[in-house]
């Protein structure tokens, strides 16, 4: 690996953060959650953190699998992002101890996370929220919602399209179908439960209730295809004629489905293919896969922590291996590739009615990756996005679209730009896949028709699904500059907004928050009759 393979690909990225390797990094101490210094080198074509406490020790961690794939995504970053401006901790240099975001965070939100209660009717071995398993219930009120909500709203610039109700098990709480009316209320474009599926797929006019309050997405927990692998990951058996009843339920009720596999090395990584084969049948309601890879959120012995260990850069090769649907070293970029093409939306269309404006903003490029595959309903026919478009040249052009579009163009210039970029990007004369008009009106409905004002409000015979991975961190692998870039937010009840790898895990400001806005588990008992979860599996 040269120097060249460590330059940033889009020609006007300003690193704000270091890249390439080896180089060194902040990290933190997994026994004493101490800040401390790491390197991440090379080792055996694998990526390793090395960091070592005063008072604990050495300790070590697989940060990726394939250290080409993971500089590919480093050299594909684009680094330009609208910084959030609402503050509510001021030192950057306490970061993550001190946080509640701060100065010194380098990205606005593409989704809010609202916890609705901690109370869950499974209770997974792998759950980063310890749900069902505490001395007390958070469960918040309808106001507490509300406040919760409109704090993620009033930061500014005013970008959040996007709000997530998770827990625990966010169906159990009384307030589920009222909270997806309030995100409706307040103009919301995606309005999301983050959901194991069981009271979807037990009572599903739930789901239908839920869809006409506003809810229009399920982040479905999906672990694989078959009864074996949830009687590991999830602890019972029966799980997955639920798992297909709960999405009949969203189909049904019109919701989208995104199918959220965590991937735990040697347990149900070899179902990856398996996985996104179901979806690719079902994209009538489902519109993407989201693979986690585990995250190690309490203390575990290094031996078995590294044997479990599943890496961001591990997806792409194992899709690849057990599908061949994608080509990991050619499919695959960082999540912020999408960041320049919001970046001309906002340029072009400005906020909505809402005063919302594109969800320009962009995450580290460690943080994960993604790929995009074009599937024909009618034929079940498949090709990656790469191969119709030349998605090289379609960056560098829609990069240098945003230089030109700002502040602001008219948004018959920008459609127009638009349209010459997918002309000029299109690989002509490649055997299968979509015309480029077939193309044009599958992702310009993508858009709702705001881009191009072409596509009807159908859907069309190809259409587009997104495949990705977002690998959430743990004490052991932790880097504090993938703080400062984490997209995903979480609004807790103590008035603060937090990144997702600060309130999950790391220092972990979940539990001291929900503990002081809860009530003990003996008396949320007592008030109603000893009965702790309402819907439980029986399995």
């Amino acid at each position: 690996m040269d120097e060249g393979t460590l330059r940033p690909f889009l020609p006007d990225c300003s690193p704000r953060i270091p890249l390439g390797l080896p180089r060194e990094t902040r990290s933190l101490c997994p026994e004493c959650l101490a800040t401390l210094p790491a390197r991440l080198e090379v080792r055996d074509g694998q990526v390793w953190m090395t960091k070592r406490c005063k008072d604990h020790g050495p300790c070590e961690d697989l940060i990726a699998s394939d250290a080409e794939l993971f500089l590919r995504f480093e050299r594909y970053a684009f680094e330009d992002s609208a910084r959030i401006e609402t503050h509510y901790a001021q030192d950057p240099e306490r970061c993550p101890a001190g946080c509640g975001l701060c100065p010194g965070h380098l990205s606005s939100a593409s989704l809010t996370n609202l916890d609705l209660t901690n109370r869950c009717n499974l209770r997974c071995p792998f759950c980063f929220a310890n749900a069902n398993i505490q001395p007390y219930v958070y469960e918040p009120s309808e106001d507490q919602i509300r406040e919760m909500m409109d704090r993620a709203l009033n930061v500014r610039p005013r970008r959040l399209q996007a709000i997530q109700f998770s827990g625990g098990e966010p169906t159990l709480s009384p307030h589920f179908v009222a909270a997806c009316a309030m995100a409706k209320a307040r103009g919301l474009r995606m309005i999301q439960a983050a959901t194991n599926g069981i009271r979807f797929a037990r009572e599903p006019e739930l789901a239908m209730r839920a869809a006409e309050a506003g809810l229009n997405a399920a982040y479905l927990q999906f672990d694989g295809v078959g009864d074996e692998v949830y009687e590991i990951t999830r602890g019972v058996k029966g799980l997955w004629e639920l798992k297909l009843k709960a999405l009949e339920a969203c189909r049904a009720a019109g919701i989208r489905v995104t199918l959220v596999p965590t991937l735990v090395k040697g347990i149900n990584d070899h179902q990856v293919g398996e996985i996104l084969k179901f979806a690719a049948a079902h994209m009538d309601a489902v519109v993407a896969v989201s693979f986690q890879p585990v995250s190690f959120t309490g203390r575990i012995d290094a031996r078995e922590r590294l044997a479990q260990r599943y890496t961001v850069t591990d997806i792409p090769l194992d899709v690849e291996r057990q599908s061949g649907l994608l080509r990991a070293r050619e499919d695959w970029y960082p999540l912020s590739i999408i960041a320049p093409f919001a970046e001309v939306a906002d340029n072009v269309m400005g906020p909505d009615a809402n005063g919302f404006s594109a969800m320009h903003c962009n995450s580290h490029p460690d943080c994960g990756c993604s790929a995009y595959l074009l599937v024909n309903q009618r034929t079940g026919e498949t090709a990656p996005l790469g191969r119709v478009f030349d998605l090289d040249l379609a960056l560098r052009m829609v990069s240098d679209l945003a230089k030109k579009t700002r502040p602001r163009a008219s948004r018959l210039y920008g459609s127009a730009m638009f349209l010459r970029l997918l002309l000029k990007s299109y690989r002509r004369g490649r055997a299968g896949g979509p015309s480029l008009a077939q193309l044009t009106r599958t992702i310009d409905a993508i858009s709702g028709g705001r881009v191009l004002g072409i596509a009807r409000k159908r859907r069309y015979e190809w259409r587009l699904m997104l495949i990705n991975s977002m690998h959430f961190q743990d004490a052991y692998n932790y880097q504090v500059d993938r703080v400062r870039r984490c997209t995903i937010h979480y609004s807790a009840p103590d008035g603060r907004l937090y990144p997702f790898c600060t309130y999950n895990s790391g220092c972990g400001f979940r539990h001291p928050i929900e503990a002081a806005h809860s009530v003990p588990k003996a008396q949320w008992l007592s008030a109603r009759g000893g009965q702790y979860v309402t819907e439980g599996f029986e399995g």
